[in-house]
């Protein structure tokens, strides 16, 4: 049993830019296949991600709840062009990554699901963790990859959840990603800044 935490952000207006992986269409329908079956077979306070803000984050570069000197809109301004640059390249130096979304997890904060990380997308996390910086703030991207399904609308006690395996596991081919400014949490409004490829340093 997990104890649920409310999602604060939900729906409000935002200012976060973020490296992203927004999923075609067929795995779309698939995540919702698997929200469906999550909804029917719990019955938590769920607030379901919509199917068009389905999304894996890959670095978060200037954090909807970052507290800096100035605003998030200036300090994209200031560093925004010489981020994006160096993010394309780094991802245009990245070959397809295949994920395997394989596992549903439940924490206090959402329900996801997960794949292993594999070398390609470490390594790419990686290399802009170590290219982004402003004041205090570096990226600290997540050792997983994984999407998020529903975050929860009050604190109650969830049950362990029970997935069909006939839903996973969920593959994917990552041929390109996209650099989002996201003005409405979680990425319900984005403006799309870049869609580098991965195509590979041998390409």
């Amino acid at each position: 049993m997990i104890r649920t935490k409310v999602d604060l952000l939900w729906f409000k207006r935002c200012c976060a830019f973020h490296l992203q992986l927004f999923p075609d269409r067929e795995t779309v329908s698939k995540l919702c296949a698997l929200q469906d079956h999550i909804e029917a077979e719990c019955n938590g306070p769920l607030l379901r991600v919509p199917a068009t803000s389905l999304h894996m984050t890959v670095v978060t570069l200037i954090n909807a709840g970052a507290q800096f000197s100035m605003p998030n809109d200036e300090v994209w301004k200031l560093n925004g062009e010489r981020w994006k640059e160096t993010v394309e390249r780094l991802v245009k130096e990245t070959p397809p990554i295949d994920l395997s979304f394989q596992e549903v997890q439940t924490s206090e904060a959402a329900i996801v699901i997960e794949a292993p990380e594999p070398p390609e997308l470490q390594r790419l996390r990686s290399a802009v963790s170590d290219a982004v910086w402003f004041e205090e703030w570096r990226p600290r991207p997540p050792r997983i990859a994984h999407f998020t399904l529903f975050r929860f609308s009050a604190e109650e006690w969830l049950p362990e959840l029970n997935v069909e395996a006939r839903l996973l596991p969920i593959a994917i081919k990552v041929k390109a990603l996209q650099l989002v400014k996201e003005k409405i949490y979680p990425s319900v409004d984005v403006d799309v800044l870049g869609q580098p490829s991965c195509v590979g340093a041998n390409t």
